[in-house]
């Protein structure tokens, strides 16, 4: 099970820093403030990702624990509480990600990393005429 849990995880960890090593020498120059809030924005929102989806995989794992500990109690207590403390990392992790976005509009940096993640641009649909 270890080794499987291993395998998956450098798999998810190439999945993930590959397009990143792609693109790393389009880095432009940091020339105004807004392009270091850009690029800061750029790399917060890319951990976030990583560490939202690790603790996603990190509940799901305690919930399969949980279901696997059968009769054994202490098993089941100690999946179950795992999984609380997962959903308020979960939470937690969220709610720093929303104070940043909160914080970054307040004081009205000209951030266009923030219009999507990873600079995907998000199209908005056409109004109705």
């Amino acid at each position: 099970m270890k080794k499987i849990f291993a395998v998956v995880s450098f798999g998810s960890l190439i999945a993930v820093f590959a397009p990143l090593m792609a693109s790393a020498q389009s880095l432009s120059a940091l020339n105004n403030i807004n392009d270091v809030s850009d690029r800061f924005t750029s790399i917060l929102n890319t951990a976030t990702v990583l560490i939202v989806s690790v603790a996603v995989i990190w509940i799901i794992i305690n919930v399969v624990i949980y279901l696997v500990g059968g009769k054994d109690s202490e098993k089941r207590h100690e999946g179950l509480m795992r999984i609380v403390w997962g959903i308020v990392g979960l939470f937690v992790i969220i709610s720093i990600w929303g104070l940043v976005s909160i914080l970054k509009n307040s004081f009205g940096t000209n951030n266009t990393a923030s219009q999507g993640i990873n600079n995907v641009e998000v199209q908005s649909v056409p109004p109705i005429q």
